[in-house]
């Protein structure tokens, strides 16, 4: 009886291991407004919209599903031209979400405001 248990136990505990390392397409964010485009020669890159929450060493955005991404900036991108609370497009190469490394922001476009 002990031994059925404790095997009983043992797959359960399988299957929650399995079950939380499933794979995501990084595609499919819902209703993020985030697209990307592949180019044989460069990195795959993305773009996000919404608006810069913090300006530093690195780029806070609070993108438009209300999730914060932390880009670092690439060679050609000038921060100084941005200011907290602009709305912003932010074409990016890596992963959102990932701190090590952080998504790089390759060219950043201000949004007209009506």
């Amino acid at each position: 009886m002990k031994r059925t248990i404790t095997a009983l136990l043992a797959a359960l505990m399988l299957l929650t291991l399995a079950a939380c390392g499933s794979n995501s397409d990084p595609s499919g964010n819902g209703d993020a407004a985030v697209s990307g485009t592949t180019d044989s020669t460069e990195e795959a890159t993305a773009t996000v919209s919404g608006v810069v929450n913090r300006l530093d060493d690195y780029l806070v955005l609070l993108t438009e599903d209300e999730t914060y991404a932390v880009f670092d900036f690439g060679e050609d991108v000038d921060p100084a031209e941005l200011e907290e609370g602009d709305s912003v497009t932010v074409t990016y190469t890596g992963e959102l979400g990932s701190e090590d490394p952080a998504p790089v922001a390759v060219s950043i476009t201000k949004s007209e405001t009506a």
